[in-house]
């Protein structure tokens, strides 16, 4: 019985020990993005009479929103769950496929709180890629660019309201800071039909 207590008592230190060294690893960012994890875990489908294709936004949407903001911001970390920044970007991805003008219409949606949970402003980028939807390769590629797109419209947005955004932030840099995980989820659904 005592060597089983040993290894319940190890096996909890141990995993206390992982969680605070990720959790220092990335509480040093000042910058967190937030994707909802349902963008991970359902799937949307592409609107086509013949060609039934399905797709995880987050996966596809992450990398390119990543970059971009790292480009913008080099202290940025993506969000896991409970870090705390001085600002939390929560970024909303949707596409709709037409199918009779063969048209990925993409829009990606970010809002930007403080540490805090406030507001700092809400932002909106749209993109068009022109595509076929038959092989699942040339969907992707087509899914990339309508999101690239879109992120690009959505970063000039967000350089044109970043001088309003800092003033808010040196205010409110002194505020009680949230877990990211919490900020990101004030505007999640209850319920995801899709």
């Amino acid at each position: 019985m005592s060597h089983l207590n040993k290894i319940r008592s190890i096996s909890l230190a141990s995993l206390v020990l992982i969680a605070t060294n990720i959790m220092a690893m990335e509480a040093n960012a000042s910058t967190l993005l937030y994707i909802s994890p349902n963008d991970y875990k359902y799937s949307v489908h592409l609107l086509h009479p013949y060609y039934d294709y399905w797709f995880e936004q987050g996966s596809l949407v992450e990398p390119i929103a990543l970059s971009a903001l790292k480009a913008q911001n080099s202290d940025l970390s993506l969000c896991q769950a409970n870090e705390t920044a001085d600002r939390v970007i929560r970024v909303t991805p949707s596409l709709f496929y037409n199918p009779q003008l063969r048209v990925y219409h993409s829009r990606l949606a970010a809002t930007v709180y403080s540490g805090s949970g406030n507001v700092l402003g809400t932002y909106v980028g749209e993109g068009k890629q022109q595509g076929f939807t038959s092989v699942d390769h040339a969907i992707t590629m087509h899914l990339n660019k309508a999101y690239s797109a879109a992120m690009q419209d959505l970063m000039a947005k967000i350089d044109a309201g970043k001088m309003a955004e800092d003033k808010a932030t040196t205010n409110l840099a002194s505020q009680t800071k949230l877990p990211c995980g919490l900020i990101g989820a004030q505007a999640e659904p209850k319920i995801n039909f899709y």
